[in-house]
């Protein structure tokens, strides 16, 4: 419309799968190898696709731009009879970091909510048969391996323990919508053409951070958090445990919100400025057509992640569910996107 500098395509769609593949546990069998795979399970998607455009020219300036975005709503409707959930383990030491569930989007995150670290008045010291332990003061929760500067977790029901009933679902791996922008200008014999895209609302399982900002995880290489920004009686106000030897329920042996991060990020995935020789020049020497270039790819990228690259593989690299997309959003050490710098020619003859 408008002499067609403006076009708009928008997409409304709800689709409902039924009869999904799932392995429930039949009465006097024991372990998954031995439950044939039925077509019971149920999911719905519903979303928006929509696409923005515009095209003009103002003398020698053209523009030609395009905005794409989608969103959309995952929502697991039924598993199997008498089954509400099932966590999924992409090989991990500590357990399962997605849990499926009716009601819920698929692999969310599921786990203990930190809420802190513990602190010197949170808790004090008591001697029982000559052995030394710290005991919540009033108001705190009771936590298996409770001591100043380990993970806090929340106390979900109220009840003055920490157990796995107060676990919680802690973010989707699912972005909320995910966008692209082309963008295309011509000056005269010159063109500029731009491609950025990204995702808004995911989150993100850092799994990395359990190798290298907890010592007894693996001792051959620590990060730079641990070294500078971890809890001492003196550096109070970090989210970086305790470098400590000890591995407990309040450490580095449960999944957590310390590992969940906010996956969102934009890129810029392509930039290129080329130049288009006049025919006039080029018919001197017997050249149809001459083009010259210089391009950058993933020249830049903003994100608040802290991993090596938000836009990961979503699959884990090894385990028992390789390869199974109710595993999602775990970053296991993905190599990252490398950066390029091109120079290129078009020459027709």
């Amino acid at each position: 419309f408008l002499n067609s500098k403006f076009s708009i395509k928008a997409d409304w769609y709800q689709k409902k799968t039924k009869d999904l593949l799932y392995n429930p546990t039949l009465p006097g069998t024991a372990g998954a190898a031995t439950n044939p795979y039925i077509n019971i399970a149920a999911m719905t998607n519903t979303g928006v696709d929509l696409e923005l455009g515009y095209k003009d020219k103002w003398g020698d300036l053209g523009f030609d731009g395009s905005i794409v975005a989608t969103t959309y709503t995952n929502t697991i409707d039924k598993i199997a009879n008498g089954v509400t959930f099932f966590d999924s383990n992409g090989g991990s030491r500590i357990g399962a970091f997605n849990r499926n569930a009716v009601g819920h989007s698929m692999s969310e995150f599921f786990g203990y909510k930190v809420i802190g670290l513990f602190q010197t008045a949170d808790l004090h010291q008591v001697t029982v048969n000559g052995s030394t332990t710290w005991v919540p003061n009033t108001g705190v929760a009771t936590q298996d391996g409770q001591a100043p500067g380990l993970f806090r977790y929340q106390d979900t029901n109220g009840d003055g323990k920490i157990d796995a009933t107060d676990r919680v679902y802690l973010g989707s791996p699912l972005p909320k919508f995910t966008y692209g922008f082309n963008l295309a200008f011509t000056y005269k014999n010159f063109d500029l053409t731009a491609f950025i895209q990204g995702s808004y609302g995911n989150k993100i399982f850092n799994w990395n951070t359990w190798w290298v900002d907890f010592w007894p995880s693996f001792a051959g290489q620590k990060s730079t958090d641990l070294l500078y920004k971890s809890w001492t009686p003196t550096n109070t106000n970090t989210n970086i445990p305790m470098a400590t030897a000890l591995s407990n329920f309040s450490t580095n042996t449960q999944s957590n919100s310390f590992y969940v991060e906010d996956g969102s990020y934009a890129r810029l995935k392509n930039l290129q400025l080329g130049y288009t020789f006049p025919s006039s020049l080029m018919s001197k020497i017997n050249v149809k057509a001459l083009r010259v270039y210089v391009q950058a790819v993933n020249l830049l990228t903003i994100t608040k992640y802290s991993g090596l690259d938000p836009e990961i593989d979503t699959q884990p690299i090894s385990g028992t569910n390789s390869g199974n997309d109710l595993i999602r959003g775990v970053d296991y050490g993905n190599y990252p996107t490398v950066r390029q710098y091109i120079i290129g020619l078009n020459l027709t003859f």
